[in-house]
């Protein structure tokens, strides 16, 4: 599992931020026409989505779902009366609810700082006029940029690569024994 919610998200990171370097001119990040206001119109959409997906998982009456997930199954420690239990294999069922319980609260958590950064835009260009004005210096202002957009990069790498890994397994994973 690190591969899908570490690994692969990382290197999707840190293609985006290689690319943005080189990039010759920049594309604009906030404002109307910024990256942010069209991440946040795709980002918007999805919460319901994932939501309707973790009902339907919920509720889903196939018994196939409640069995533990073929060999090498994905565990996790539970906390049950006060004490960690190590290592419970995951049913289908279970690894599901948790991986559209993630991307729930991930699209909201992306959804909000999108929303934020997008109602803050003319501060930021504000901002970033008085920092480089300041100092004659960009690389400050490169560091605020660094600072905000590498973990919100890394938390949309994350969603997008398991929204792909939820997909991949529900379309072929799950008729599996």
């Amino acid at each position: 599992m690190r591969t899908y919610t570490t690994w692969l998200p990382l290197a999707l990171t840190l293609a985006a931020v290689a690319i943005y370097i080189v990039l010759p001119v920049k594309p604009a990040l906030v404002g109307s026409t910024g990256l942010a206001s069209s991440l946040l119109t795709l980002v918007s959409t999805l919460p319901g989505f994932y939501f309707a997906g973790l009902a339907a998982v919920a509720t889903f009456g196939n018994k196939t779902m409640d069995t533990e997930m073929p060999a090498p199954a994905p565990t996790i420690d539970l906390l049950v009366n006060g004490k960690i239990v190590k290592d419970n294999p995951l049913t289908r069922r279970l690894f599901l609810s948790y991986l559209f319980s993630y991307l729930v609260i991930l699209s909201f958590g992306l959804c909000f700082a999108l929303v934020t950064i997008n109602a803050l835009s003319g501060s930021i260009d504000a901002l970033h006029a008085a920092v480089v004005r300041g100092n004659g210096a960009t690389w400050p202002w490169f560091a605020v940029k660094a600072l905000v957009g590498v973990p919100l990069t890394f938390a949309f790498a994350s969603m997008v690569v398991s929204t792909l890994h939820g997909v991949f397994f529900l379309t072929e994973k799950i008729h599996q024994p």
